[in-house]
């Protein structure tokens, strides 16, 4: 992948594991057997008596049935209790943890146990894939002050897909035995896969260096963006782009991942005003007024503002295709940034599993609640056939809603072809998907926040775990999802 192709690419490609869809659920017509009790019209008497006892019976089986199906609710609730309480645990930490990189993976595993609390830690990781997984586990405690829910397994293993497109990711599907465990992929620890990766991204087609370096190691382009802009890499990153080029061997790992992210979160920056458009062309408004002037461009943002993302894009382009040409460029840093960024974004689906998930699904066993009785019935139903257990337990519609994707085939397949029942079924993430001043606003944070409300959540999370100041609108969408809180 060329530089030029990354412009557009999502900055982070986060596996998560798919809920099993569920199961319409029948109409069921209660039958009585053939030799029912037959009721004589000659004696009118014995007819309220039969009645009487047809009701008695009737009465006491609807009390027989009412009780069990009860006490399978009861169980259900307390089962599905009992998983969040062993799965989802708060951490009591010190506030302020310092992490220092350890010399050995029994010190590394050490750590993660004893300092962060952590259960079960796989047995085969490396030194540097361990380092990074404890030091974005630690910048994620601090940030909370030691209150955060904590993955109780660390997994190291290469991806179950042929897909190398995230460093990590956290378990989300409750019907597995690893619902919560924090996988670090084994890929990003591997030297020929970052090397291979770093040539897609520092040199062009043709196989030449994309940056020169002159003999003051400062940073040239070899050719503009086709928005206009022009890229510079602040001085570390330049270093150890440098340092790549002379020699791939001489790079550690961790600084190839550097380097790798510092790229990707770049093109994220450079794509982030055609995301969000009206914010692009109001920043214009300020600081280009007399580019603007000098070629009788006028910008009216209310008028703007009542025109789609498209063609507010279109209008963008065209003034960025009119400042390229008079060589009025606008310029864009790439500067270092650290891959314990997607343990962050991570750590903030767990966070919010924890908030939002378990809520969601013990909702489902509240006497009362809209899927309490369906529910219900298709575990009568299943007990009664004596059938293996119903794995799925969430209601998928309410779950899925929360943290369905738009970069998931079935998704997007269902919303092209029947958006109305896309609507019906998923009615908060179709209004995320579709209202454009909601897409703008995710578009301010990534690409990827824009594809679903849990993707959304994950990536602000990790904005605000690195402090960074997030627009109003950004921090307002944020708390009408009910995104998990950061103590400082």
């Amino acid at each position: 992948m060329s530089i030029d192709s990354i412009q557009s690419a999502n900055i982070d490609s986060v596996k998560v594991t798919n809920l099993n869809n569920t199961q319409p659920l029948n109409t069921v017509t209660k039958q009585y057997p053939d030799d029912a009790v037959e009721i004589s019209t000659k004696t009118p008497v014995k007819k309220k008596s039969k009645l009487k006892s047809f009701a008695v019976i009737t009465g006491t089986a609807l009390a027989t049935l009412f009780a069990s199906v009860v006490l399978i609710a009861k169980h259900q609730h307390n089962k599905i209790s009992k998983l969040y309480k062993d799965k989802l645990i708060l951490s009591n930490l010190a506030e302020n943890i310092e992490f220092k990189e350890a010399k050995t993976i029994e010190d590394a595993i050490k750590f993660s146990k004893e300092t962060l609390g952590i259960k079960n830690v796989d047995n085969r990781f490396t030194l540097e894939a361990l380092n990074i997984a404890n030091k974005g586990l630690v910048e994620v405690s601090n940030a909370n002050k030691g209150k955060m829910f904590m993955p109780q397994t660390l997994r190291f293993e290469s991806p179950k897909k042929e897909t190398n497109e995230y460093i990590a990711y956290v378990v989300r599907s409750i019907e597995s035995k690893e619902f919560g465990d924090l996988v670090i992929n084994k890929n990003y620890f591997d030297n020929s896969f970052l090397d291979k990766e770093l040539k897609e991204h520092l040199y062009t087609q043709e196989g030449k260096k994309f940056f020169d370096f002159n003999a003051k190691s400062e940073v040239s382009s070899t050719r503009y963006f086709t928005d206009g802009e022009f890229v510079f890499l602040d001085n570390d990153l330049a270093q150890l782009t440098k340092r790549f080029y002379d020699n791939p061997n001489s790079v550690s790992i961790t600084d190839k991942q550097k380097i790798f992210y510092s790229f990707l979160e770049g093109c994220n920056k450079s794509g982030r005003k055609y995301r969000s458009p009206i914010e692009a062309l109001k920043k214009l408004k300020e600081t280009d007024a007399e580019f603007l002037k000098n070629n009788n461009i006028s910008i009216n943002i209310e008028e703007l503002s009542n025109k789609t993302t498209a063609e507010q894009k279109r209008f963008l382009m065209a003034i960025n295709k009119k400042m390229f040409e008079q060589k009025h460029y606008k310029n864009v840093v790439y500067n270092i940034e650290s891959p314990t960024s997607t343990i962050h974004h991570e750590m903030g689906h767990l966070q919010d599993f924890a908030e939002n998930l378990k809520t969601l699904d013990l909702k489902q066993w509240e006497l009362g609640s809209k899927d309490y009785w369906k529910n219900l019935w298709k575990k009568a139903k299943e007990n009664a056939k004596n059938k293996k257990k119903i794995e799925n337990r969430n209601s998928i519609e309410e779950v899925d809603n929360r943290w369905g994707t738009i970069t998931r085939g079935d998704y997007k397949k269902l919303l092209d072809d029947a958006p109305e029942k896309f609507k019906k079924r998923y009615p908060d993430l179709y209004e995320f998907l579709k209202n454009q001043e909601i897409q703008q606003t995710a578009g301010k944070i990534s690409g990827y926040a824009q594809v679903g409300i849990g993707e959304f959540i994950a990536e602000t999370y990790a904005k605000m775990i690195a402090k960074e100041q997030l627009p109003e609108d950004v921090i307002a969408l944020y708390k009408k999802y009910n995104g998990p809180k950061i103590t400082s």
